[in-house]
This record gives structure tokens, sequence and C-alpha cells, in this order.
């Protein structure tokens, strides 16, 4: 019986041209990595089915046909000796090589196919985490594409053997009686149509099963996620969705069972078809007719034959399940390939050596986000000059995170112009420009290594430089209770021994990456958040000290932090409303001021 073809949606079906570039993009990345692997792989696909074809078929025809002449037994051996000796080198080999030499080529192609796509990923444009569907088709190729190179490899591996089968059959089968083909040609037409008609009905089944069937995945993350945990535990929402759960589970079965019946009734036709009519009765019926009455063939050509004609019918029907195979991959390897070969629009040519230090000048810069009409920002001209503490300030959606992104060239302005020094920015080559700065942002992350690690984000450590700067950002405490020091592995995620951080504690480590950083421009967004109001204290004094000589740039809605900046700059709606230091902006009782005196109640 023939296996069941992968589903995929019509619409999403790619067509043969795009499968077949797609899936020779896969085949020549992977030969380009390690071309012994691939034609291993090939190889081995062959000849396992030519070997098999040999021992099963052909040397047993032989066997019969010198039984059939009444031959001495030892003239089995001069094709049984030779053949058992190729099957037994095979497997040895074969066997040696899957346990031993295959797994470090797979490793050594996996690893070359991730850091590819890392690095890609890292270089890749903000602007594109905007697009909601290329960051859809980003995330679904990191996580599922490269498993489906190997698997496209293996079809194609599967392919060569089938062809390799149906010639080596079918040349026997023309060569010896044609006939065969006439049986084989109304056996596969019957069994394809009613497996396309079988598919159909399985795809109607998917569709209706696609709405309960993501329901209950929405569910089942709700359960695993630790974004749920605190809520599932906390109220009875999880009352609620087990009946979600349940209900969906129902539906799907409902689905199932209505089909239920028509596909049984298609597969057992098609089984009846494939395995009886007309193939194993009609067929063998003719070749016994032609042995028996006719004496055109020997015992040992109808068994050849048998066999033969059996082995086309398989590989024939394997072929036909291999395009819908080649198109399964196709959808994954295909997202591989937009998200290669997308350039990103942010140029990186320029020329120019970054200085040491600079100013910072925005000269009537105007922002909108991709596929947003309304700018986020209008008209902004301002001057940062070189060691200055300044200060972003404004409520939510002000543009106060857009105009810092501009600052670190994440983006360029709609219209205007961001320079530092004597150039604007798309002058210098943008990894010299983005080492000059350094940042903190509000929605920062600790990541799985140790705590130095994470403070120096990949630069060399400097153990008496790392405990500093842990030490000016009020950590010492926290350090003294952990086990290895500045070497404790932060996450449990790959330690047991591992560590986790209060929100706090987390935000200190964060902060002390921009104090341990040589950049000249420090932005901090949010600094404070998630301290309270000593450490805040602290911390405006450690950057006072530390971050003297640089330039010091602050996004904040908790103006208590704001009070230090030499230079506050108010935004409203895309625009700098009011600017001037602490006092000025309060002597002038405006925007800033009511914004100030408003939290200042908080704490009277």
């Amino acid at each position: 019986m023939p296996r069941h073809r992968p589903y995929i949606p019509e619409d999403k079906k790619p067509s043969a041209r795009k499968t077949l570039a797609d899936s020779w993009f896969a085949l020549r990345w992977i030969f380009r990595i390690s071309k012994p692997y691939f034609l291993f792989k090939v190889f081995f696909a062959i000849d396992s089915s030519v070997i098999l074809i040999l021992e099963k078929t052909f040397l047993i025809s032989y066997i019969i046909k010198i039984v059939e002449e009444g031959r001495p037994f030892v003239d089995i051996l001069p094709m049984f000796l030779p053949v058992t000796a190729v099957v037994i080198f095979n497997m040895l080999f074969t066997s040696w090589m899957e346990v031993k030499v295959m797994p470090k080529w797979e490793e050594k192609i996996n690893k070359e196919i991730r850091l590819t796509l890392y690095e890609k990923a890292a270089k890749m444009d903000m602007a594109k985490y905007d697009d909601p569907t290329f960051y859809n088709d980003f995330v679904w190729a990191m996580q599922e594409a490269p498993p489906h190179m190997f698997t496209a490899l293996s079809s194609f591996c599967t392919l060569c053997s089938t062809v390799a089968v149906i010639l080596l059959m079918g040349g026997y089968v023309i060569a010896t009686d044609p006939i065969g083909l006439i049986f084989l040609g109304v056996t596969l037409l019957i069994t394809v149509l009613l497996g396309l008609k079988s598919n159909k009905r399985m795809m109607q089944r998917e569709e209706e099963r696609i709405p309960h069937n993501r329901r209950a995945g929405y569910i089942k993350r709700v359960f695993y996620l630790a974004d749920y945990a605190k809520d599932l535990r906390m109220g009875e929402m999880k009352e609620m969705l087990y009946e979600d759960y349940a209900e969906s589970e129902e539906q799907e079965k409902a689905v199932t069972k209505k089909h239920a019946g028509p596909l049984f009734f298609l597969g057992y036709l098609r089984s009846i078809f494939w395995d009886v009519i007309p193939f194993d009765c009609a067929y063998m019926t003719y070749l016994l007719y032609q042995t028996l009455v006719v004496h055109a063939l020997a015992y040992s050509e109808l068994y050849a034959l048998y066999r033969s004609v059996s082995n086309l019918q398989y590989d024939l029907t394997w072929m036909t399940n291999l395009l819908p195979e080649f198109q399964q991959h196709a959808m994954y390897i295909g997202k591989i390939r937009t998200f290669l070969e997308t350039e990103n629009t942010l140029p990186d040519n320029g020329k120019q050596t970054v200085p040491t230090a600079g100013d910072l000048k925005l000269s009537h810069v105007v922002f909108a986000y991709p596929n947003v009409e309304e700018p986020t920002l209008r008209d902004i001209s301002l001057t940062i000059p070189h060691g200055a503490k300044i200060a972003f300030v404004g409520y939510n959606g002000a543009g106060k995170s857009t105009l810092v992104k501009l600052l670190m060239r994440l983006y360029d302005p709609s219209e205007g112009t961001v320079s530092y020094g004597d150039c604007v920015l798309p002058e210098y080559p943008l990894a010299d420009y983005r080492s000059r700065v350094a940042v903190l942002f509000q929605d920062y992350q600790i990541i799985a290594a140790t705590l130095a690690q994470n403070v120096t984000m990949g630069a060399d450590v400097d153990e008496a430089r790392v405990r500093e700067v842990l030490h000016k950002v009020g950590f010492d405490e926290v350090l003294e209770k952990l086990p290895l020091g500045i070497h404790t592995p932060l996450t449990k995620e790959f330690d047991d021994e591992g560590v986790n951080l209060s929100g706090g504690e987390a935000q200190k480590i964060a902060i002390a990456r921009v104090l341990y950083s040589n950049a000249q421009v420090l932005i901090l967004d949010e600094p404070s958040s998630a301290l309270d109001p000593l450490s805040e204290y602290r911390l405006n004094q450690t950057i006072r000290e530390l971050a003297s000589d640089k330039t010091v740039i602050f996004i904040s809605h908790r103006l208590s932090t704001t009070r230090m900046a030499d230079t506050i700059f108010m935004l409203e709606n895309g625009t700098v409303i009011e600017q001037g230091s602490h006092n000025e902006l309060m002597a002038q009782g405006g925007k800033y001021a009511e914004m100030f005196n408003l939290q200042a109640e908080k704490y009277r």
C-alpha cells in the first residue's frame, strides 16, 4: 500500500518552478559545506536499492534457474558468494559511516547553516522587525527551516534511488516481457486517481480542523509559557481554559469523525486495487499462463518479472509522493532564501574615521516607521555637546525612544540629518560608529552566561574592572552571596547552579554593562525603573563619577532621575516643546513643571 502524501494547503503550495529553485538552493548549500556528506548520501541511497534488488530479485531468480535446470549446488556459488560478500561489506561500511562519520558531517553542516542565519540576523535592519510578515517568516526560518535542508536532501536521495530502480527494473521487464508494463500502467492509473480523491478529502478535513487545532495550541502555550504562570496561579482562568480546551478537542473529534467514513472507503479501494486487483490477480495469472501453458517463460523469469514489476509499481507510486514532499520542504527553505537574500535598506558604505569624541546634532529630523503614514518625529533640531548630560522626557508615545534609535543609527531619518562630530552618520562605517555608543535598553535581557560575561557582553574580561563597576552600581551585597563570584552562571536554563536575579538586581547588571564599555556616548533608557529610591540616588552619583567626560543621554518617566541633567528636552507628539535645565523648566511652569509636580505629589 503506498504511503499518504504530506498535507499542504493549496494556497500555500509553492509552484513547481519555485519548488525546484528552493530545493536546488538547499542541495547546493549542503554540497558546498560538505561534498563528501552529500555524495555519500546519494551513493548510499542508490547503492542500498540496487543491492536489495540484486539480492532479493536476481540472486533468487538465479537460484531458481539452477534448481529448474537440475544443475549441481556448486553452480549457485559463483553468484551467491559475490552477492553475499557485497551485502555484508555494504552493511558493515554503511553502519560504520552512519555511526562514526555521518554525525560529524551533519554537525558541521548544521553548525554552518545556523551560524549563517545568526550572522544575517545580527546584521538585519531594525526596520525588518516592524514588518510583521517578514518577521514571522524570519522566526519560522530560524526555528524550522534548517532541519528541512536535510530532509530535502533525503528526498533527493530517494529520487535518485527510485530512478535507479526504475531504470534497472524497467530495462529488465522491457527486455524480457514488456506486457507487464500494461498491467502496471492500469494499476497506477486507478491508484493515483483514488489517491488524488483521498488527498482532496484529507485537505478538506485538515482545513476544517485548523481553527480548533489553533485554539488548542494557544491554550497549550498558556500553560507552559512563563508569561502566564503568575496569572494562572492567582486567578480562576485555568478552569475556563480547561473547558475551552475540551470544547476544541470535541470539535476537532467531530471533524475527524465526519471524514472518517469516506477516507476509509477510499483507502480500502486503493488497497484493493494496489494489492489485489488488477495487479496480483491479473498479472500473476498472465505470468502463470505464459509459464505453464505457453511455456514462453521459465520459473526463474516468472519470479524475476513479478518482483521487477512489483518494484516498479512501488517506486513509481513513491515518485508521485516526492513532489508534495519537495513542496513541503520548499515552504520552509523558501523562507531561508527570502531571509538570506533580503538586502538591508540601511546603507553601510561610510569611509570616514569616527572621532573619539564629538557633538551629536539633529537637523530638521522627521521620521516615520515603515508602513505608517503619521511621522513619529516632526522637524526636530537640537545639539548635544560632547560631555553633556541631557534627558529626553515626555509621556508615552512622545517619541523619546524613537529619537534615541536615530542617535544609535538603528534607523535613518525620513527627512533631515543626524551628525556626530563633523560628519553625518551614514559617512561613518556602521559598526565603528555604534562602537562609540553604549545603550541600556528599557527591555534589556540577562543572557544565560556568567555574571562577568553579562557585564562585558563579549568584550575581554578585566576581572578588576568588572568588580569595580559592580561595586559602583551597588551590587556588592549580592556579589558576596554568589557561590562563584563574578563567574557565577546567571539563569538556571542550562546550569542547575545558576542564579536567577530579581528585577532590580538584573537592572544593575545592565547598567554595569554600559559603564564597563569604552563608549563616549551613554544612552540610558529608563535606567532606574526597577530600582528603589536609594539605588536610584546611587546610580545617579555613579554616572556622574564614571561618565564625567562622556555624553550621557537619559530617557525617563521618573523625573527625579532627570534633575541631574544639564539640559532637559520635553517631547510631545514627536516635537520638542520645552528645553532647559530642571530649574529653568520649573520656573517656566509649563508641561515639564506640570509633569514633575504630579509625580512629586506621590512622594509627599
